[in-house]
């Protein structure tokens, strides 16, 4: 029964374009690649439990500005964060064109809201830079690394785990 799910799994990431094996050069990583623009950003696809697109929101009042609200995904309720909000980055607004990436950690569930989904793909950990200098703000202390193509890797076990992003847990 292993070996089927094995080869089942080596199937499913042959026919979406992953390598099957850990390069040469390093430890790999399969991340979900995702725009808040300008930017483009990505978070390790272990994280991942769906991509979704943006649907009607419920509003919660009282609420920190990130949290969007929620949103009913087959019966179960999803916190929408807005990382742009959070990161305090420049705003462009939300439209029925976004997407959402729920993610996942643990018991701490919630989903992501991009302007797009690019896609994934495996990169070098190895081949990761150092967040820039010129970096600051709260989002500064959520990122891996940069990739050399200007890929920017966020360390979700941390934003999953901060107390920042936890509201009025009771």
């Amino acid at each position: 029964m292993k070996d089927e799910q094995l080869i089942l799994q080596e199937r499913a990431k042959k026919i979406a374009g992953w390598k099957t094996e850990l390069t040469s050069k390093g430890e790999s990583l399969v991340v979900v690649e995702f725009q808040l623009i300008p930017e483009r950003y990505c978070i390790a696809g272990s994280f991942v439990t769906e991509v979704l697109p943006l649907k009607a929101i419920t509003p919660i009042p009282g609420v920190p500005a990130f949290v969007l609200g929620v949103m009913n995904v087959r019966g179960k309720i999803i916190s929408i964060i807005n990382l742009k909000t959070f990161f305090n980055l420049k705003e462009t607004g939300i439209t029925q064109l976004n997407k959402i990436i729920i993610v996942k950690q643990n018991q701490m569930e919630f989903a992501i809201v991009t302007d797009a989904i690019t896609g994934t793909r495996e990169i070098l950990l190895s081949s990761l830079s150092a967040p820039p200098v010129t970096l600051s703000g709260i989002g500064a202390d959520y990122i891996k690394g940069v990739t050399p193509d200007g890929l920017i890797l966020l360390d979700i076990a941390t934003v999953l785990s901060s107390k920042s992003i936890i509201v009025n847990q009771k």
